[in-house]
C-alpha cells in the first residue's frame, strides 16, 4: 500500500539516499545505532546530554496530529515516532533492526515469523511491555473501523499467538514479502488504549509508549512538548526536551529567527539562492535527500482515447519533463521511467525515461487515428487538488500546455477540493490525474497503484488492468527471496514503460537546514519512515 501525496509539504523523503555536508556516523558504544556529526571535526565531538530542540511537527511546516496513536494517525507527523516503537526499526540503509523485538526467525516456507521480545522494557507509566500488547495492537488494527494504513499489511496474517510474555508467533496464510517490515508499526499498550473503541481512547490525547520521549504538554494549534524518557530501554536520550511547533508558517524564516532548530526548505528557489550564500552556511548545516516521492500523471485508461497505449505514449513524448526539471526545479529533481522507487529493489537502470519528441508524438497520434483538424486533435482535462496550485506547478503546466498545443492538444487543469477530487476519482470523471506518490513502509510493492483488484477499492487511479501485471505483482509479494523479487519487478518495469498507465513527471529532491548547534543530524531520522534511534541520537551544544 502507498500513500497519495496531496500536499507539497509531503515532499519529505520517505526512503532516502542522502547527500550532505556530513553524514550519519556510528556513535557511542552501548546504544543501538546512535548518530554522529556533520563533518570530521564535529563528528568526533563527544555527544552531551541536556538541552532542548525545537522543530516543525511535520515537513515543510505545520502538521498537528489528530491522534497520538500510530495505528489511527494517517498524516505524517513527527510526534508518534517520539513516543511509540515497533518490534523492528529501520537502519540508515532501510534494513530492519531490532527494537522491541531483540530477534526474529522466519520459517523455511516464509509463512511464520517468531519474535523474541526484549525483557525489561517498560511503558512510560512504568508497567511492563509484554506480548499481550503486541496481540492487542494487532487486534486493534484488525478491528478498527477508522482509516488506518496498517490494515492491508496485516491482511495476510492467519493468526497471532503469544505462547509466553516474551514470544510472539505470527502465522501467514501465504508467504508475504513485506511481513517483517510491517512490524515497524508502533505498538500500543493494552492497559491504556483498551476497554472501548480505539478512536475514543484517552490515549489518543494522553499517550503512553515505550519510546525515547514522552508527551508533557499539548497546546493545540501551537505546539507539542516532550521530555526525555529517562527509563528508556536503550538508555537516556541525549536531549532533555523536544518541542514540535505546529504554528510555523515560514519555516526558513523561523530557522533564521531561532524559533526552530531544524526545518525542511520547500521552496527550490530559496534553496538555490538564499540557502547557499556564505552567511547562511556559516550558521546552518544543510542536506539534500533523494527520496521515494515522485509526481505523475495517471491516465484514465478506461476512457477513450486514453485507453490506447499508443496515444499514452504520444502524450508522454510530448511532455518536456527535462525542461521542467532544469528550469522549474533548477535541476533539484530527477527523471524516472516508471512508477517504481529508484532507491529500492526492482527498477531496471537500463530503461531510460521516454524522451521529449514532438515529431514522433504527432506521428503516433496520426497513426492512432487522432489526426489534427481545424480545432486541433482533442483536449486533456487534468484534475488535481487545490493545495497543488503553486508557482512551480503552474509553471510546469504552462510548459506542458505550450508543447501540447504545438501538436493540436488542448491541456486543461482543474484544481479541486480534496473531497471533490476524491469524488471525481471514484466516479472516474477525468482524463488524467496529477498526484504524488510515496510508500508508507519501505517496501517496493506497487500493488495498490497497479493491481486490477485495486481499481474500485484501492488507489489504482488509472483503472489499469492487465493479467500479466497482476501475476507479476502477486509473485513478487509472495517471495522473500530478494533476487527473485528484483527480477519480477524488472519485468514489471519493462511492461509499465511500454503500457504507460502512469507517466512519471519528476522525483523531487528534498532539502533541509539546521542550526550548527545541533549535532548527530540525519533528516531521515525524523522523516515519514524514521530511522532508529532517531532524535534520541541527536544532541545540542
Amino acid at each position: 500500500m502507498f500513500v497519495l501525496s496531496l500536499a507539497l509539504a509531503l515532499g519529505a523523503a520517505a526512503c532516502a539516499k542522502k547527500k550532505s555536508d556530513g553524514g550519519k556516523k556510528e556513535g557511542a558504544a552501548g546504544k543501538v545505532g546512535e548518530g554522529g556529526g556533520e563533518d570530521d571535526a564535529r563528528a568526533h565531538a563527544k555527544p552531551r546530554q541536556g538541552g532542548q530542540l525545537v522543530l516543525p511537527a511535520g515537513s515543510g511546516g505545520a502538521s498537528e496530529p489528530t491522534y497520538l496513536n500510530p495505528i489511527l494517525e494517517t498524516s505524517f507527523t513527527r510526534a508518534n515516532a517520539l513516543i511509540f516503537e515497533g518490534l523492528v526499526g529501520l537502519s540508515s540503509t532501510l534494513e530492519p533492526v531490532p527494537v522491541l523485538a531483540e530477534s526474529w526467525q522466519s520459517s523455511p516456507d516464509g509463512k511464520k515469523l517468531t519474535f523474541k521480545l526484549r525483557s525489561g522494557v517498560k511503558w512510560q507509566d512504568g508497567k511492563p511491555f509484554t506480548s499481550k500488547d503486541v496481540q492487542f495492537t494487532f487486534q486493534s488494527i484488525r478491528d478498527t473501523t477508522k482509516a488506518t494504513l496498517w490494515k492491508t499489511y496485516f491482511a495476510a496474517v492467519d493468526k497471532l499467538e503469544t505462547p509466553d510474555e516474551h514470544t510472539v508467533v505470527v502465522s501467514y496464510a501465504h508467504p508475504y514479502a513485506p511481513a517483517l517490515i510491517a512490524w515497524t508499526v508502533g505498538i500500543i499498550p493494552a492497559h491504556v488504549y483498551g476497554g472501548g473503541k480505539l478512536a475514543d481512547s484517552k490515549g489518543n490525547k494522553e499517550p503512553v509508549g515505550t519510546g525515547p520521549f514522552r508527551l508533557s504538554r499539548w497546546e493545540p494549534g501551537k505546539q507539542l512538548l516532550f521530555e526525555a524518557n529517562t527509563s528508556w530501554w536503550n538508555g537516556r536520550p541525549n536531549l532533555d526536551q523536544v518541542t514540535l511547533r505546529v504554528d510555523t508558517q515560514d519555516p526558513l524564516k523561523a530557522l533564521r529567527a531561532g524559533e526552530v532548530d531544524f526545518t525542511q526548505v520547500p521552496d527550490v528557489q530559496v534553496w538555490s539562492t538564499e540557502a547557499q550564500v556564505p552567511d547562511f552556511r556559516a550558521d546552518f548545516e544543510v542536506a539534500t535527500v533523494h527520496g521515494s516521492l515522485f509526481r505523475m500523471f495517471g491516465w484514465n485508461v478506461q476512457r477513450a482515447p486514453f485507453d490506447d497505449k499508443q496515444v499514452r505514449l504520444a502524450l508522454t513524448l510530448a511532455l518536456n519533463r527535462s525542461r521542467v526539471i532544469e528550469d522549474v526545479f533548477l535541476s533539484q529533481a530527477q527523471a524516472i521511467s516508471a512508477p517504481m522507487f529508484p532507491n529500492m529493489i526492482g527498477p531496471d537502470p537500463s530503461i531510460a525515461p521516454h524522451p521529449f519528441d514532438l515529431s514522433k508524438a504527432s506521428a503516433l497520434l496520426d497513426e492512432a487515428g487522432k489526426k489534427a483538424g481545424p480545432n486541433g486533435r482533442f483536449s486533456v482535462q487534468v484534475i488535481t487538488v487545490a493545495s497543488q496550485k503553486n508557482p512551480p506547478t503552474e509553471e510546469m503546466f504552462a510548459i506542458f500546455r505550450r508543447d501540447y498545443a504545438a501538436i493540436g492538444i488542448d491541456l486543461k487543469v482543474e484544481y479541486l477540493s480534496s473531497k471533490d477530487f476524491s469524488d471525481r476519482v471514484v466516479m472516474r470523471d477525468f482524463d488524467a490525474v496529477y498526484l504524488g506518490w510515496f510508500p508508507d513502509i519501505p517496501d517496493p510493492d506497487p500493488s495498490a497503484l497497479l493491481h486490477s483488484s485495486q481499481i474500485k477499492v484501492g488507489q489504482n487511479f488509472a483503472g489499469y488492468s492487465d493479467p500479466e501485471v497482476d501475476k507479476l505483482l502477486e509473485a513478487a509479494v509472495a517471495t522473500s527471496n530478494r533476487d527473485e523479487r528484483k527480477a519480477l519487478y524488472q519485468k514489471l518495469h519493462a511492461k509499465l514503460h511500454a503500457d504507460l498507465p502512469y507517466t512519471v513527471l519528476y522525483a523531487p529532491y528534498t532539502h533541509f537546514a539546521w542550526s550548527r548547534r545541533v549535532h548527530g543530524v540525519s533528516p531521515d531520522d525524523i522523516g515519514p519512515q524514521p530511522r532508529f534511534p532517531g532524535l534520541a541520537g541527536w544532541w545540542v551544544e
